[in-house]
C-alpha cells in the first residue's frame, strides 16, 4: 500500500521548495532514533518527501512506500502533529489541514493487466529533479534514467516482485519519444552543495504494444509517490501526471 500525508501550512509566504531539506531534519526528529538511523543509513529510502505550491498555499506532502514507514513516520511520528518548527525560523509553521490518500499496488497490477491506456503522457515535475550517471549530474530528463529510477524504486518497495529487467528497458526506451517540454533550470541547495536540476512539464508518446504502454503508466504513477531521480527524501524529484486536453493517437 502507498500512502500519503498532505499538510496545509500557515506560511505568510515565508516558504519555498529549496527548503524542503530542512522539512526532513524535522521528520527525522519526530520518528524513533532507530528508525532515523536505519534510514540515514539505506540507499533507497522507503519514504518521499517535498514542498509543493498550489495558488497561493503550501504543503508538505510526505509518501510512504511501506507499512513499516507508515507505521514509523506517519502513525507514530506526525499523527498528532500540529505545528512544525524549523531551525533558524522564529514562529513555528501551523498545520491548517491534514489529509490521507491511499493507493494500493493491486491497482498498479490491475493497470497493467486490464488498461487501455494512453500512448501520451504529461508528467509535471513539481520540485527539482536531476540524476547522477557517471560522477556527473544530468539535468535534462532522459528517459533511460526516468525508466531506470522508477523501477529501481519499485523494485526496493515490492523485492522478489519486482519488475525491472534491461530488455524491458529497453523497449520502454526505444519506443518512448517526448513530444513537447516546457522546463526550466533551477538550481537546488544542499548541504552547501547547488545541484543542478530541472522543474516543468513533458509530455511523452509511447510506441509499440498495449502492454507496454500500460507499462509505462504504471511506472509513473507508482512514481508519483516515489518520485524519481536522486534526494527524493530531501525534497527532490516530486512527479504528478497530468491529463491531456487531447489525445492525438
Amino acid at each position: 500500500m502507498l500512502i500519503r500525508l498532505e499538510m496545509k501550512l500557515d506560511t505568510d509566504g515565508i516558504l519555498s521548495y529549496q527548503m524542503a531539506s530542512r522539512f526532513h531534519g524535522f521528520l527525522m526528529e519526530q520518528i524513533s532514533p532507530e528508525y532515523a538511523k536505519l534510514m540515514h543509513q539505506s540507499q533507497l529510502h522507503p519514504y518521499t518527501q517535498h514542498l509543493e505550491k498550489r495558488k497561493s498555499s503550501w504543503y508538505w506532502i510526505i509518501n510512504c512506500l511501506s507499512q513499516e514507514s507508515f507505521q514509523y513516520i506517519l502513525q507514530d511520528g506526525l499523527e498528532t502533529l500540529e505545528e512544525i518548527t524549523l531551525y533558524n525560523l522564529e514562529n513555528p509553521i501551523k498545520i491548517l489541514q491534514k489529509g490521507y490518500e491511499e493507493y494500493s499496488l493491486k491497482k498498479l497490477a490491475e493497470l497493467f493487466y486490464k488498461g487501455q491506456c494512453s500512448r501520451y503522457l504529461q508528467i509535471h515535475f513539481i520540485s527539482p529533479t536531476a540524476f547522477k550517471q557517471n560522477g556527473r549530474y544530468l539535468f535534462f530528463p532522459d528517459i533511460r534514467c526516468i525508466y531506470q529510477s522508477l523501477m529501481n524504486k519499485y523494485d526496493a518497495v515490492v523485492g522478489d516482485e519486482g519488475m525491472k529487467d534491461e530488455e524491458t528497458l529497453a523497449y520502454l526506451c526505444d519506443n518512448t519519444q517526448m513530444v513537447w517540454y516546457d522546463l526550466k533550470s533551477v538550481s537546488y541547495h544542499l548541504e552547501g552543495v547547488k545541484i543542478p536540476s530541472y522543474i516543468g512539464k513533458i509530455t511523452l508518446k509511447i510506441k509499440g504494444a498495449q502492454t507496454m504502454v500500460n507499462f509505462a503508466h504504471a511506472l509513473f504513477q507508482f512514481g508519483e509517490y516515489s518520485g524519481v531521480g536522486i534526494k527524493t527524501s530531501l525534497g527532490m524529484g516530486a512527479i504528478k501526471l497530468e491529463k491531456r486536453e487531447k489525445d492525438d493517437r
